[in-house]
């Protein structure tokens, strides 16, 4: 089992990873079958080419993605992520309010990411 210090390491290099629109480091946050499940409901992403995939398709949506990051509970091997998303355009922004469950193995790796948002709550910002 990974230590609560692993556990945190992970979410942080995931949140880094989008500070920095920083691909590669997206990518190499997860385990090499790790799964992305955004927003639960919707059909997973296996792998790193998929991975790879929705990367791209979220930041085709919007010229920047930022996490405001209310608080990260750790227990055990998972972590949910209590947190703030906020995409911005050419058009305007929007905040969507998020939690985000963490799966992370023994090598500090995610190896499933569920994200649950609702597009109907998203609020408009200046």
């Amino acid at each position: 089992m990974p230590s609560p210090e692993q556990v945190r390491a992970a979410v942080d290099a995931y949140c880094d990873a989008y500070a920095h629109t920083d691909k590669e480091a997206f990518l190499d946050a997860f385990a090499t079958d790790g799964v992305v499940i955004d927003p639960v409901g919707t059909p997973a992403h296996t792998g790193r080419d998929a991975r790879a995939v929705f990367w791209d398709g979220v930041h085709e949506l919007a010229e920047s993605i930022s996490f405001e990051v209310a608080h990260v509970h750790v227990c055990g091997d998972e972590a949910a992520m209590v947190f703030t998303i906020t995409a911005r355009t050419g058009a305007g922004a929007m905040a969507i309010d998020a939690v985000d469950v963490f799966h992370i193995d023994d090598d500090g790796r995610i190896t499933r990411l569920e994200a649950y948002w609702d597009m109907a709550a998203a609020r408009p910002l200046p």
